[in-house]
């Protein structure tokens, strides 16, 4: 299915909004919403607890962990079902045996989903922090430079993005993770705006954990997504949560301690997962892989995404801060002069979705394989006319986070 104005139908908001903020929440389709009503239906009527609906669910978690597989051309063994990035981060980033004077590399674009669990391995275990300053402007070859440089014999690990959520770079993955191996330090990436909107081949990217999120590029329902260990490894990785799902059999344990683990990265599932999520997941993936088609899609954001770049340079008053286009779907920018926060209230009354960003303090735009040029060209025209205006004539933001 390459027909755009089916596609359009079948996610209803892109036909009442110009939803330009996949990199948050993508839009739902149809296809989730009715898998979402069928499954609901049946544990409403039947019951939760039932054979049938746990056989079921088994099902739809191993049709997920496969199609997720050949998205990244892994085995669905080193794929573990999550409940987002943040989750596979945590599940990740506490599975090592940390020792005060170790050392954790990051660099200044990652997001608080991954941050934050550093900092805490910090507070926790005396884990030493070493922050690389990556640039809007630097080169792919600066930044390996620049990650290399800060990793000493005291490293355990890098935590780094893919791309960059708030820049929109596509970080060299593979050069890292090389850079990784030959220092003997894990990679543990944040995937949350480069799983589902770009092509992905991790065993030949070498990294060692890949965090996806299920709600953002995948369209998803939030509460989803998964996380990738590289076979080579597993044993490296510790449970530091564990449960049902994470034994080989549900008998695998008894009184004395003893419990055998699943064999693969099913092991860092844990249990009582919400059915009709992991139904709709897999409907949604099906409809994805055998009915829109992954080249198609990421070949669409690529265009979109280089689209936006280049029309967005168009009005004098832009200052990009995304370095080149197509990098990623993402590009981010200032509007000089204006408040960021109030842009974003005055877009959202025009019906336009995007979002604004705190590190840096700049709009971002996120195109997903749904959106039309006609979308970017009413951003644009806006985004034209909101210039004409003082910027005090622009609506308050109001948080919805109090």
């Amino acid at each position: 299915m390459t027909n755009l104005a089916q596609i359009r139908q079948m996610m209803p908001v892109t036909e009442a909004k110009a939803y330009l903020n996949t990199g948050t929440c993508g839009p739902m389709s149809t296809v989730l919403r009715q898998s979402l009503d069928e499954s609901l239906a049946y544990d409403f009527e039947h019951g939760r607890a039932t054979g049938d609906g746990f056989a079921k669910m088994m099902d739809s978690m191993t049709d997920i962990r496969a199609r997720i597989g050949r998205m990244v051309n892994a085995d669905p063994s080193t794929i573990a079902l999550t409940q987002h990035t943040t989750n596979g981060m945590n599940i990740a980033l506490f599975g090592l045996n940390w020792q005060a004077g170790d050392e954790l590399v990051t660099t200044t674009v990652e997001h608080e989903g991954g941050l934050v669990p550093a900092f805490i391995l910090r507070q926790r275990y005396g884990v030493i922090i070493r922050m690389v300053d990556i640039t809007a402007t630097d080169t792919d070859v600066e930044i390996v430079t620049k990650i290399e440089a800060a990793i000493t014999p005291r490293t355990r690990a890098l935590l780094v993005s893919h791309v960059a959520w708030n820049l929109g770079n596509r970080l060299p993955l593979g050069e890292i993770a090389a850079v990784c191996r030959r220092h003997h330090v894990l990679s543990i990436v944040d995937a949350a705006q480069s799983f589902a909107a770009i092509p992905l081949d991790l065993p030949a990217l070498g990294v060692d954990a890949y965090a996806m999120p299920g709600q953002k590029w995948l369209c998803g329902p939030e509460g989803t997504g998964a996380l990738y260990i590289r076979t080579e490894s597993l044993s490296l990785f510790n449970m530091s949560f564990a449960g049902f799902f994470s034994l080989k059999t549900p008998m695998d344990w008894d009184f004395t301690g003893h419990f055998m683990p699943a064999p693969g990265a099913k092991r860092f599932e844990v249990g009582s997962i919400y059915r009709p999520l992991m139904h709709a997941t897999a409907a949604n993936l099906r409809w994805f892989e055998e009915e829109v088609g992954w080249e198609w899609i990421y070949g669409r954001i690529a265009a979109l995404s280089t689209y936006v770049y280049e029309q967005l340079q168009t009005i004098p008053q832009v200052e990009m801060v995304t370095r080149a286009p197509a990098e990623s779907g993402l590009n981010s920018f200032y509007l000089t002069g204006y408040d960021t926060a109030r842009v974003v209230a005055k877009l959202a009354e025009e019906n336009i979705v995007i979002r604004f960003l705190g590190h840096p303090y700049c709009l971002r735009v996120s195109t997903g394989f749904y959106n039309s040029e006609a979308d970017i060209d009413k951003l644009i025209a806006t985004l034209r006319h909101i210039t004409t205006l003082a910027p005090e004539e622009l609506p308050e933001f109001v948080s919805p986070f109090k």
